[in-house]
Parts: C-alpha cells; sequence; structure tokens
C-alpha cells in the first residue's frame, strides 16, 4: 500500500497506468517493465543460515501466545513466519500470468471470465479440466524445493471461493484435492500454510484479483458486501470456510485462516460510506466466520486483514477473538528506484503504525514489494525483522525478464481462452511451470528468511 497522509486515498499515473493505493497493479493492456536493479554500494546483510527443516509434526502445531506465534499449541518456541505468497496459481490475475486479455466476443479480464467463457465454449467439465492443466502445471514439488532452498518456513496460498464449489455454490467432489496436495507437500518440508480466500462469493473487491473485475465500477461489483446477493454471498462464504475448518482441524501444517484479502481494496476512501459503517461491516463479518471456523476447529489461528491501516481492525477483546493474528498489506506504486528512501519510508511508516497500536496478537505483513532497488529490500525486511513481524512477499512467480514482482519469471507464450482452440489452451498452460530465478533479487533477500 502506498505511503498516505491523513489517511486518504492515493492514486498515482505510472508510466502512463493507474495505479491504486493497496493493491498489485491492474494492468488491462500491458505487463510493467521494471527497470534493470540499480547498481547499489555495498550493504551490511546478514549471513546466510542454512536451515535443515524436518517435516511438521503436531509438537509443531501454531497457536498465538501474546505477541507470538509459537509451537506445541502456543506453549513452545516462537516462530517468526518468513516466505512468499504464490499469486497466480489457484487464481490468476492477468498482468503476472500468462493469459492474455480478450475485449471482443468474450470479454475476458479475470479468473471468473475465464471459468464462464471456457464453460460457454466447451462445458464445465472440460472448463475445471482445462483450469486443472494450469494448476497442475503452475506450481509443482520444484517449487517446494526453491522455498527450502531460500529458508523460508511459510507460504501464503492464495485461493478463490470457485476452488470449491460450482456455479451454483454446491462443493464439487474434488473441492480439496488440490489443497490437500500443497499442504501435504509443504509440510513434507517443513513448510507451513497459510490458506488465504483471496476472491469471496460475489467478490470483496470487484478487483481483478478477487476473482471477478469490476473495472471502473469496483464497489457496484463487490456483491459480497452490496446488492441483493449479499446475504447469500456471505452464508457461501461461512460455508466454505467451516468446510476448510473441518478439514484441516487437527493439521499442524496449516499456519492459519486468512479470512478475507483486502475488502473494499480501491474504493475503501471513497465508497460514500463512513469508516464506521465500513468497519461495522466488515467485522460483523468478521466475527460470524470467526464463530464458523470455531464451531468445527477450536486451535487453529485466524487472520484478519486490515484495508489498509491498523485502525481499520478492532481491539479483539472488543468480539472475545482469541488466537488471532492481524495482517497488513503495503504498496508504494511511485518511486520504483527507491528514491529518496521513498519505498523504505512507506514501510518502516506501516510497521511504526502496527507497533503503535499495540494491539495484543501478532502481525503478518502478508503483501508487499520493495521494488527495483535491492538495497530498500534489504533494508525493509531488516526492519520487519527487526521489529518482530512475520512477513510474505509478493510475490513467488510473475510472467516477463527481470520482473521485479517475482522471485522466479517465466517468458512463456499466453493462452486467449476466448480464440485458442481446447489443444492449444492445453498446451500453452501446460508450459506455466517453465521458468527461471531473478536471481539479482533471490541472491539479495536470501539471507533475511532465516536470519535471527
Amino acid at each position: 500500500m502506498p505511503k498516505r497522509g491523513l489517511l486518504k486515498r492515493i492514486i498515482i499515473l505510472l508510466s502512463g497506468m493507474t495505479m491504486v493505493a493497496g493493491c498489485a497493479p491492474e494492468q488491462p493492456q500491458q505487463l510493467i517493465t521494471p527497470e534493470p536493479f540499480l547498481s547499489e554500494s555495498p550493504f551490511s546483510t546478514p549471513e546466510i543460515v542454512i536451515v535443515q527443516r524436518s517435516a511438521i509434526t503436531s509438537a509443531d502445531f501454531l497457536k498465538v501466545n501474546g505477541k507470538e506465534v509459537c509451537k506445541d499449541y502456543g506453549k513452545g518456541e516462537a516462530v517468526k513466519l518468513r516466505g512468499t505468497n504464490v499469486g497466480g496459481y489457484m487464481l490468476q490475475e492477468f498482468w503476472m500470468t500468462p493469459t492474455a486479455y480478450n475485449y471482443e466476443n468474450y470479454k475476458v479480464t479475470c479468473e471468473m471470465d475465464i471459468y464462464m467463457t471456457l464453460t460457454d465454449r466447451f462445458g464445465e467439465e472440460t472448463m475445471r479440466s482445462l483450469v486443472g492443466v494450469y494448476q497442475d502445471n503452475y506450481w509443482t514439488e520444484a517449487d517446494f524445493d526453491n522455498c527450502v532452498e531460500l529458508g523460508m518456513n511459510v507460504i501464503r496460498l492464495p485461493v478463490w471461493y470457485m476452488n470449491f464449489v460450482d456455479f451454483n455454490g454446491e462443493f464439487i467432489p474434488d473441492a480439496f484435492d488440490r489443497l490437500d496436495w500443497f499442504i501435504d507437500e509443504a509440510g513434507k518440508r517443513g513448510i507451513y500454510v497459510i490458506i488465504d480466500m483471496h476472491g469471496a462469493p460475489g467478490s470483496q473487491s470487484g478487483s481483478d484479483h478477487s476473482g471477478v473485475d469490476g473495472g471502473n465500477h469496483k464497489k457496484e461489483a463487490s456483491e459480497f458486501f452490496f446488492g441483493d446477493n449479499a446475504k447469500k454471498n456471505q452464508k457461501l462464504f461461512y460455508d466454505i470456510w467451516a468446510r476448510i475448518a473441518q478439514q484441516y482441524s487437527d493439521n499442524p501444517v496449516v499456519a492459519g485462516y486468512d479470512l478475507l484479502n483486502e475488502p473494499y481494496c480501491t474504493y475503501r476512501y471513497s465508497s460514500g460510506l463512513t469508516d464506521k459503517e465500513l468497519h461495522t461491516m466488515l467485522w460483523d463479518i468478521y466475527d460470524n466466520a470467526y464463530k464458523a471456523i470455531r464451531k468445527e476447529d477450536p486451535d487453529h489461528i485466524i487472520i484478519m486483514e486490515a484495508t489498509w491501516d491498523p485502525v481499520d481492525l478492532p481491539d479483539p477483546s472488543l468480539y472475545g477473538w482469541t488466537n488471532v493474528m492481524y495482517q497488513y498489506h503495503n504498496y508504494l506504486y511511485d518511486k520504483y528506484n527507491n528514491e529518496n528512501n521513498a519505498q523504505v519510508a512507506s514501510l518502516k511508516k506501516k510497521i511504526d503504525l502496527v507497533i503503535n497500536k499495540g494491539y495484543d496478537v501478532p502481525s503478518l505483513m502478508g503483501e508487499f514489494n520493495l521494488m527495483s532497488n535491492t538495497q530498500a529490500w534489504q533494508k525493509g525486511l531488516q526492519l520487519l525483522n527487526d521489529a518482530g513481524l512475520s512477513w510474505t512477499i509478493w510475490t513467488y512467480k510473475v510472467k516477463g525478464s527481470n520482473n521485479n514482482w517475482g522471485l522466479y519469471n517465466h517468458n512463456i507464450r499466453e493462452v486467449n481462452v476466448a480464440t485458442d482452440s481446447e489443444e492449444e489452451i492445453r498446451e500453452g498452460w501446460s508450459q506455466v511451470g517453465n521458468s527461471v530465478p531473478n536471481t539479482k533479487l533471490i541472491n539479495a533477500i536470501r539471507p533475511y528468511f532465516t536470519a535471527p
């Protein structure tokens, strides 16, 4: 989230594109081409610590103890969670994934458009099969091994509701197969998983990263909060979380349940509603989801996101919440090369807000990116580690070459789901696992995953 004064919504025009505070870039037609990493003076970095991770067992089950996350159901060793997001895997965002925007015979700008277009062209069964090809290949065991090699101990996994249900809101037969596999493979390697509801039924933001793209009418497209279907969508949201909690209630690999990604997002400060109205609506939904999960799972950490600052979350005692973690995101879509230390200052401002608010809960910087200056990355990660916050960078993989939004980059043909044949789609999406390391970024930040 960009710097903001007096909690105002800031819109920044960068390279001819409008970037909106707080969300990963929305690009209907082109990919951000970052400037090359700058040549910088040496920066004192921690030594690389090689950590031998063992498979996660019940003794590693995480719970909250004050402001710490601790093993052994909250009674053991404190853990700082440090890792990455797997954006673009179970929910595509076209600015970072190899799927083409289309505006002619079918409008295709988001994951829901993929589902609807492929269903209209080939039927729902084939749609699921084609999406399966993409997901089967996007993330493999080799990617887990890359995360282990970097020293990560957590992955935040964005999902959306259609991973679990069909167009009618009925659970599909294999609703948990992919998530089961992901959690099992991570746990074997000593990596925790945060399950992040990135796209709720009806869309909580009207932005493409929720699975629905509302264009210039994002509030109106947010049928999770507004409109005649809001209550129905919220009930399905609670039902999905209850089923997830049933599935993983005893699973120590799951670090926590991240209830809702970036609610409101771009219209947080322009909705026409007061802060109190927005807070009450969101916090009541959080409370209902908390209760639905606790009926099935008394032990896992429940993670709640602020949009955008600590003032946007309540003191947990107001609702009687326990074993919860609060999450924040931070992006500055300006000063990509950290001119005047702007990137680092933006992150420091957010960290200071979190610390000064003083909630007696652990804090997670769940999404952030420090752009094109490797020294900014190093300084920012040092700030997070010094503050004792857990963190997951955005993101693991993006399309492009030397694209600083990803630890790994892939350059492959873009699939056009509106015009490509079924065979062309299968062939194109079978290549999405091909990527190369963003070596300069990886080498710069590797020590911070395991630093004391």
